[in-house]
């Protein structure tokens, strides 16, 4: 695994001189729009001033009120052009090359970068892991290849589901919620599962009600599996259709990996073992692998997130020594 400092030399060498171009058309863009704000609230304030002292004073209102609309709209108008003239149309995409994609093939060479491609929502509920129906899904930033032995990919998924509701007055809203929001990721477990095992965030406690409320999980097919190790418990409920493959397919030093895993990283983590797979969501509030407007991308702590980000997947392999090929597919 790459180290921090191996990345620090790799920044400055490497990534230092595109990271100063794309750092001044990124000040060049916030200029710009700017003035913009400045310019569209100046005219704003000046509809209002032409209203108040003439408009307010003609022969009728609905003149005044023209004047005042007309004013507004050319307002409007004239900010959306100029949006469109300010905005840096390729700013996204030449992030994307020379940002994400150098630390991508930094970490690993066999891994291969897709900006516009996305693990895809057949995948994501074949996972078992969320058993709500997904209505809406999108995604970006693929990554996908080897480490050592084992097939990887992932990517930044967000999985939503609809509600819609009727007011007395027959009035439809439709409102979106959030299954899941982070990232997605997939391994070749090199062994061929009959039955699926999902483990969850344990958000009941150890306690005799947490346990009670775990076991009385009505909307998966697995049934809860208490498993002997109280840390892991700690932090982790499980559901399997098979008790004993649950067991096997968890083992003592899979566990002690998972607990570490979830202590040294604070968002919800979720895993499942269905086919020949290994499933982890792992749940983020941020936007990954996106450009920031007013930070400088030139500065080494802001790029070295998004290194951590991509480490952070990959050595899911390593910490859950996937490429110790002790099972073989049937």
């Amino acid at each position: 695994m790459k180290t921090l400092q191996e990345f620090e030399a790799f920044f400055q060498k490497e990534m230092m001189a595109d990271l100063k171009i794309l750092d001044q058309r990124r000040r060049d863009q916030v200029k710009r729009y700017t003035w913009i704000v400045l310019l569209t609230l100046l005219g704003l304030l000046l509809c209002v001033v032409l209203y108040l002292n003439f408009g307010r004073h003609s022969h009728s209102s609905a003149a005044g009120y023209i004047y005042l609309i007309t004013g507004l709209a050319i307002l409007i108008t004239s900010a959306i052009v100029m949006s469109t003239w300010a905005r840096d149309k390729t700013f996204y995409q030449d992030f994307k090359q020379k940002v994400i994609e150098p630390i991508v093939g930094f970490v690993s060479p066999d891994l291969q970068y897709e900006p516009r491609n996305f693990i895809g929502a057949d995948s994501f509920q074949r996972s078992r892991i969320f058993m709500k129906t997904v209505d809406r899904y999108t995604g970006d930033d693929m990554v996908q290849g080897k480490i050592d032995k084992t097939q990887i990919w992932f990517s930044e998924v967000k999985a939503e589901y609809k509600s819609t509701t009727t007011d007395n007055k027959g009035h439809t809203k439709t409102t979106w919620h959030t299954i899941f929001k982070g990232l997605f990721f997939i391994a070749d477990f090199n062994k061929h599962f009959q039955t699926s095992t999902v483990v969850l965030p344990n958000r009941l406690g150890k306690g005799v009600l947490g346990n009670f409320l775990n076991k009385m999980n009505w909307v998966r097919r697995e049934k809860h599996v208490r498993l002997e190790d109280p840390e892991f418990n700690k932090h982790f409920v499980v559901y399997g259709e098979d008790q004993i493959e649950a067991r096997y397919v968890l083992s003592t030093a899979l566990m002690q990996r998972l607990t570490e895993f979830r202590k040294k990283h604070p968002n919800p983590i979720y895993v499942s073992f269905v086919n020949s797979f290994l499933y982890i969501a792992i749940a983020y509030q941020k936007d990954l692998f996106e450009p920031t407007w007013f930070k400088k991308l030139t500065r080494f702590s802001l790029v070295k997130e998004y290194f951590e980000d991509i480490q952070l997947a990959v050595s899911i392999v390593e910490e859950l020594n996937l490429n110790n090929r002790i099972w073989t597919k049937q």
